[in-house]
């Protein structure tokens, strides 16, 4: 310290000192740190080199050591590398970070810790993430985030190939599409009425135009971001690789109320609605043959927990359609169960073949009448 030397290990050795304290490589001579005292304490700047004695970090620290103010970390060819400020020890406000040819690589607002801002750049200078904040924090996040007005913003991967095209108004993510590396469609969101719109497709061939739709979620209006996937369901639709839609769920208050499936020549296999409101609320389930035949009616009591609860007449059906047997379930009890009280059935000539009670043990009684009449 002032061409004397230190020992910095010895507390007494630096008492009451004020100054720069420099530390050289035994073998080399080179500076490896440089660090500002006032009166005996390691306050203000502090400075660390590489084994060559160029620069690589330089910073301010406070009385209880930590980072404050400027903080700047350098590449060995002397390009700043990554520049930050520092409020005892927490980064705060921007965070600059570059390549060893001064190209951006990222810009960062952080606050109390969190990133409102990220902005990350590949080798050709094209954006390839970003994430807005509800309100400008900085100039750089004006014109991307759509500040300045409505804008549409494209990220790219890291060989410049187009990954994302997002629409922004006032840091509002309005619309975005995705696409995989070799261009093919990915996924698709918007806002429609009010209600997020989300679209997943996958590849059908080797080109983008070959994208077919397999998903959408359509979710009911809240203050969500376009993004999330959190929210109450409106819709649910599925669809398969050659384009047939496979399901179809449609949803009030977050809960289903129908649902309708098909096989991927489009005949209809299964159907289920919610009927009806309150007590008398009742789920009604169809299921039919490839050939679009109706195979079996249910009725379940409507709820969460009560699909295994049939209730009224549950009807099978023969392959040309005609009836072919029919059990009655009563009505529910005090605790919400119910049995079965009767059974029919039909040949496929509509003869009545059986025509039974159940009796409350299980066991069936033929009702007095004569079969087949």
């Amino acid at each position: 310290m002032g061409g004397k030397p230190v020992n910095p290990s010895d507390g007494s050795a630096i008492a009451g000192l004020s100054g720069v304290l420099r530390c050289r490589d035994d073998d080399t001579g080179q500076l490896q740190r440089e660090q500002e005292l006032r009166a005996g304490k390691y306050l203000g700047i502090e400075r660390f080199f590489d084994r060559n004695g160029k620069l690589s970090k330089e910073r301010s620290v406070n009385e209880r050591g930590n980072s404050q103010g400027r903080v700047r970390e350098i590449w060995p060819n002397g390009q700043l590398k990554r520049e930050s400020l520092a409020d005892d020890g927490d980064t705060h406000g921007l965070v600059s970070s570059f390549a060893q040819n001064g190209q951006p690589e990222s810009v960062r607002f952080v606050l109390e810790r969190q990133e409102l801002f990220v902005l990350e750049y590949n080798a050709q200078g094209q954006m390839t993430a970003l994430q807005c904040p509800p309100a400008s924090v900085t100039r750089e996040d004006r014109k991307p985030c759509g500040f300045e007005g409505r804008t549409d913003t494209t990220l790219y991967d890291s060989h410049g190939h187009k990954l994302a095209l997002r629409t922004y108004e006032q840091g509002l993510l309005l619309a975005a599409t995705r696409w995989q590396g070799d261009g093919t469609l990915e996924a698709r969101q918007l806002f429609d009425g009010g209600r997020r719109v989300q679209r997943r497709y996958s590849a059908q061939g080797t080109t983008s135009d070959k994208s077919v739709l397999r998903e959408e979620r359509v979710f009911e209006p809240d203050a969500n971001a376009l993004n999330a996937t959190r929210g109450l369901l409106h819709s649910l639709k599925l669809w398969g690789a050659n384009g047939q839609l496979t399901e179809a769920h449609h949803y009030v208050g977050g809960h289903e109320v129908a649902l309708q499936r098909w096989f991927l020549n489009g005949k209809l296999p299964e159907r289920r609605a919610l009927v009806g409101t309150g007590d008398q609320a009742r789920v009604l389930r169809e299921s039919f043959s490839d050939a679009g035949v109706l195979l079996r009616r249910d009725r379940f009591l409507a709820g969460a927990d009560d699909a295994d609860r049939p209730i009224g007449a549950q009807q099978t059906f023969h392959g040309d359609g005609t009836l072919a047997s029919e059990e009655t379930w009563s009505p529910a009890d005090a605790s919400g169960r119910t049995r079965l009280v009767a059974r029919k059935s039909w040949d496929e000539s509509g003869r009545l073949t059986a025509d039974d009670d159940i009796l409350e043990d299980g066991s069936r009684q033929p009702r007095a009448r004569t079969l087949g009449s």
